[in-house]
């Protein structure tokens, strides 16, 4: 698809009018809700991969920097209660891991100010601090959603708290938080929840509504948990 919109581009036809097939056969999809959500240049901040995921699989372009990478729960926290100072600091680098995944490689391990960044998607350490700076500049701070998994019920009081109005906590727990949003592990069993969590951005399945929920913030269950 990013080769598409690139040749798209150089003939100077507007992104808009693209969509892919696999696109059409998500649940909840409307051409008024795609068409509305393309035009809105959200900002997706996730913990972990979640953000990306979705935003690939929606053929979205990325308007944050959080893509490829993940943190530690209480580290995102603490950043997103004031995630506009945070991101006027620097990238510094720290050390870099290995992780057999992929391949196996080493990736690049980052601060910002007090808190962690783990790039583990990048084998390139020149690559991901060039992304971020780069995706950084897109942010739409007028249009975020908020995102990120925790099975510990005191993280998610806190996730609570943040003052977005789109925001969802995935949790294998139910609660009657309005950012709790409930996924039975069951369903997967055998599954790190993190992983059910990054399987529901690829659609394995779709929990709920994905067009929904990033367009308004709203609950729509697409299945029985």
């Amino acid at each position: 698809m990013s080769k598409v919109t690139k040749d798209a581009a150089q003939l100077n036809l507007p992104v808009e009018k693209l969509l892919g097939d696999w696109i059409v056969c998500i649940p909840g999809f409307t051409l008024e809700k795609y068409r509305q959500l393309q035009r809105s240049r959200l900002s997706i901040f996730s913990m972990n991969c979640f953000g990306g995921i979705l935003s690939h699989i929606l053929g979205l372009s990325f308007y944050s920097p959080f893509v490829n990478l993940r943190m530690v729960e209480h580290a995102f926290i603490r950043f997103m209660y004031s995630s506009r100072d945070y991101m006027e600091k620097k990238l510094v680098f720290k050390e870099k891991k290995w992780q057999s995944a992929l391949g196996g490689f080493y990736y690049p391990v980052f601060t910002l100010g007090d808190v962690t960044l783990y790039m583990n998607h990048y084998p390139d350490f020149d690559e991901a601090q060039n992304k971020w700076y780069e995706r950084k500049s897109r942010i739409n701070w007028d249009n975020l959603f908020v995102t990120m998994y925790t099975e510990d019920e005191k993280i998610l009081e806190r996730f609570d708290g943040l003052p977005f109005s789109k925001k969802a906590c995935f949790v294998p727990f139910k609660s009657d938080l309005d950012s709790a949003w409930y996924i039975n592990p069951e369903i997967k069993k055998g599954e790190p929840f993190w992983r059910i969590v990054n399987l529901f951005g690829y659609g394995d399945p779709f929990y709920y509504d994905p067009f929904d929920m990033l367009l308004y913030g709203k609950k729509t269950p697409l299945i029985e948990m």
